[in-house]
């Protein structure tokens, strides 16, 4: 595959380019920079910022994840395409302008903007995609025409990844769709449907046991990955 611009950045690069930094490195999260070159923008996601070996390693995988993800989901609307990859644990994507849904004041989604999320959910699906973290509401965006975007695919789940992807694959699913009545709930819930009501109060005990097993792996990641700004140095730009 052809090397891009983007795959060719350096972290000096990265820096002279950024127009806003999202969020600085913490734990086992990368840092999110929004950059602009040749007057195009796109978001970079930095596992190796203030980054211990554990935390590159844990990025190495995360970002093989969600370039995995973004290109199976590649020509859905209001999905971003990946740009880049200039090192195994940075990833280069197209930056979607909106807000987060949690900087919407209640009533200002519509009927509308739901179906439409829906069924982008559905399509990500039939593309065999889970996206895994939607009810951290921060990743779903309402757009500068007021149609709804997903962004962060770290957490994503498709089958083949490994034994338990198709196991886990109709409950993280479930889940996406619980994190819309849950936005629904939260600014809209004149819109809740009565199927919605019970998704919000009911897991069943495949997804209860997915959700501890889930959370225990997550927890551990952070435990492991919390000595990265006093141990860790970035090996190279």
């Amino acid at each position: 595959m052809k090397r891009s611009e983007w795959d060719s950045l350096h972290r000096g690069d990265i820096n002279r380019l950024t127009v806003e930094i999202h969020r600085r490195a913490w734990k086992a999260r990368p840092e999110v920079r929004h950059i602009r070159m040749g007057g195009q923008d796109a978001v970079v996601k930095d596992y190796g910022r203030e980054a211990n070996i554990f935390k590159h390693l844990l990025g190495i995988f995360l970002v093989a994840r969600e370039a995995a993800a973004l290109r199976r989901a590649e020509g859905l609307p209001h999905i971003a395409r990946v740009l880049g990859r200039p090192r195994l644990w940075i990833i280069v994507i197209e930056y979607l302008p909106g807000k987060p849904v949690t900087e919407v004041e209640p009533g200002a989604l519509d009927v509308t903007y739901f179906d439409e999320l829906e069924r982008l959910v559905d399509n990500l699906h039939i593309r065999g995609v889970a996206h895994g973290d939607l009810e951290k509401l921060d990743n779903i965006l309402v757009m500068d025409d007021g149609s709804p975007a997903v962004v962060d695919f770290a957490a994503a789940i498709m089958p083949g990844l490994n034994p338990l992807a198709a196991l886990a694959l109709p409950h993280v699913c479930a889940n996406d769709y619980r994190a819309i009545a849950k936005l629904k709930e939260r600014v809209a819930p004149e819109l809740l449907s009565e199927k919605e009501r019970r998704r919000l109060h009911y897991r069943t005990p495949a997804e209860l046991w997915f959700r501890r097993i889930r959370t225990y792996i997550r927890d551990r990641v952070k435990r492991m990955a919390a000595g990265a700004t006093e141990r860790g140095a970035s090996p190279g730009n």
